[in-house]
C-alpha cells in the first residue's frame, strides 16, 4: 500500500505525543497547586502571587518571541527544534524542584523574591525555550493537515492522561511525602519524556528554498504582522488559556470552599478529562469530515451552555459535574484545532509572502499560552484577595465564595464569547485546499 504524502510512522506521533504528557508534569502541576502552595504553605498573601505571575508572563512575550528567532535561523543535523528540546529538558525538572522548594527559614521579603526568581526561570526561561520548540516541531514533521489534526490529538490524548494522574494522584502524594518530593518525581518524568519526543521524531518538512533564506529579524517580523491570522490566533490562545488559567488555578478552592470537600478536586478534573479523552480519539474524523472550523465553533457554542448550566448550579456537585462533562466535550476541538491551525496560519503566512516563518509564528502559541495563563491565574490570587481569602480557616467568607464563583464561572463566560467572535472570522478551511496545492507546486520548482 503507497503511503500518503505527508505520511508519519505512528510511533512518532506517540513520540510526539510524550512531550506534551513531558510539559504537562510541569505547567499543570504548576497552574493546579502553585497559588495554593505559595498562599497556604509558604505564608505569601494571595494578592503578591497573582502580581508576580502577571509579572512573569509579561517577561515571556520577550522570551518567546526571542526563542522563535532563535529557532527560525537553527540549522542542525538534528534540525531546528529538536535541539532544543533536548537542552531544556534538564532545566525544566531542575526549575519545577526549585519551585517548589522554597526555603523555610526565610523571611517573608526572602521568599518572595526566591519565589520571584524561581518562577520566571520555570516559565520565562526554561518552559519557553523547550515549549516553544515542541510547538513549533509539529509544523516540521509533516506539511499534511490531515496527519496534523491526528498528531496533535494524540498529544492531547496524552495530556489528558498526564493530567488525569496529576489530578488524581497529587493530592495524597503532597499529603504523604510533601511538596518538595512531589517536584522531583514530577520533574524527572516531565524530563523522561522529553527526551523521548527529542529523539525518536524527525524533521521532514523543511523545502530547500526555505532553508536557505537569510531574511533579518525586521522583515521576519514586518511578514508575519501582515498575516491577519497570525494576530487572531494570538487573540484566540491568550484568551482560551486564560480561561484555561482559571479553571485549573481555582478548582482545588472551588471544590474545598465551594462544594465542601477538597477530595471533589480530583473529581472536577476526572469529570472534565475522561469525555475530553474519548472526544480526542475521535476528533481527527469529525475534523476531516467537516473541517478544523467548523468543529471549532461548534465546540465554543457547546462550552457556552456548560458555563450557562453551571451558573444555575453552582454549589451542586451534581450539576458542576454534569456542566463540566458537558463543556469538556466543547473543549476538545478547541484543544486539539487550535494547535493544528497554528501549524495552518504558518503556511498562510508561507503562502502569501513567500516566507516560512516556523518559530517565531509558533511564539504567538507560546506566548499567548503563557501570557493568558498567566492572567488567569493573576486573577485568581487578585480576586481572592478582593474577596478577602484567608489561608487554614474552615469556612470563608460569602464574598470569598462570591469570588470564586466568578473565577469559575462568570468570567469563562466573558471569554468564551469573545474567543468565538475571533472564531468566527478566522477560517483557513474555505481556501485551505488551493494553498497546499500551490505551497506544493512551489516546493517543487
Amino acid at each position: 500500500m503507497e503511503k500518503k504524502k505527508g505520511f508519519v510512522p505512528f510511533h512518532e506521533k506517540l513520540a510526539y505525543g510524550f512531550g506534551d504528557a513531558g510539559c504537562n508534569f510541569i505547567w499543570s502541576t504548576i497552574s493546579m497547586f502553585v497559588t495554593m502552595y505559595y498562599t497556604d504553605s509558604v505564608g505569601l498573601s494571595a494578592a503578591a502571587v497573582g502580581t508576580m505571575m502577571l509579572i512573569a508572563r509579561l517577561l515571556d512575550g520577550f522570551s518567546d518571541i526571542g526563542m522563535g528567532l532563535v529557532i527560525d535561523r537553527t540549522n542542525s543535523r538534528w534540525g531546528k527544534a529538536r535541539p532544543w528540546i533536548f537542552l531544556s529538558a534538564p532545566a525544566m525538572a531542575l526549575g519545577l524542584i526549585l519551585l517548589f522548594n522554597v526555603p523555610t527559614g526565610f523571611s517573608i521579603t526572602q521568599k518572595t523574591v526566591y519565589a520571584y526568581i524561581t518562577y520566571i526561570f520555570i516559565t520565562a526561561i526554561a518552559y519557553t525555550v523547550s515549549n516553544l520548540s515542541y510547538n513549533t516541531l509539529l509544523s516540521l514533521i509533516t506539511d499534511n493537515q490531515d496527519e496534523r489534526t491526528t498528531i496533535s490529538s494524540i498529544r492531547f490524548i496524552f495530556t489528558v492522561l498526564a493530567i488525569i494522574v496529576i489530578s488524581t494522584v497529587s493530592v495524597k502524594l503532597i499529603a504523604k511525602v510533601g511538596w518538595s518530593k512531589l517536584s522531583i518525581i514530577y520533574g524527572l518524568i516531565a524530563l523522561a519524556f522529553l527526551m523521548i519526543t527529542a529523539v525518536f521524531t524527525r524533521e521532514r518538512n523543511q523545502p530547500k528554498e526555505v532553508k536557505q533564506q537569510n531574511c533579518n529579524i525586521k522583515t521576519d517580523v514586518k511578514v508575519l504582522f501582515k498575516n491577519k491570522y497570525f494576530i487572531m490566533i494570538s487573540f484566540m490562545f491568550i484568551i482560551n488559556y486564560a480561561g484555561a488559567g482559571l479553571d485549573s488555578g481555582i478548582n482545588i478552592y472551588y471544590a474545598r470552599d465551594v462544594l465542601g470537600n477538597i477530595n471533589h478536586f480530583a473529581l472536577l478534573n476526572i469529570s472534565a478529562l475522561i469525555p475530553m479523552l474519548i472526544g480526542l480519539m475521535i476528533f481527527p474524523s469529525v475534523a476531516k469530515r467537516i473541517g478544523k472550523w467548523k468543529s471549532m465553533f461548534g465546540g465554543y457554542i457547546i462550552r457556552l451552555v456548560s458555563l450557562a448550566i453551571m451558573a444555575f448550579a453552582s454549589e451542586s456537585l451534581t450539576g458542576i459535574i454534569v456542566a463540566t462533562v458537558i463543556g469538556s466535550v466543547g473543549m476538545v476541538p478547541m484543544t486539539a484545532g487550535l494547535f493544528a491551525l497554528i501549524a495552518d496560519v504558518v503556511d498562510y503566512g508561507e503562502w502569501t509572502s513567500g516566507n516560512r516563518i516556523d518559530g517565531l509564528t509558533y511564539s504567538a502559541a507560546s506566548f499567548g499560552m503563557k501570557v493568558g495563563t498567566g492572567i488567569g491565574t493573576a486573577l485568581v490570587g487578585w480576586l481572592l484577595s478582593y474577596g478577602h481569602y484567608k489561608a487554614g480557616i474552615d469556612m470563608q467568607a460569602a464574598s470569598t465564595i462570591f469570588a470564586m464563583k466568578a473565577i469559575k464561572i462568570y468570567m469563562p463566560i466573558v471569554l468564551m464569547i469573545a474567543s468565538a467572535i475571533i472564531m468566527y472570522f478566522l477560517n483557513i478551511d474555505k481556501f485551505s485546499e488551493k494553498m497546499n496545492k500551490d505551497l506544493a507546486i512551489s516546493r517543487a520548482q
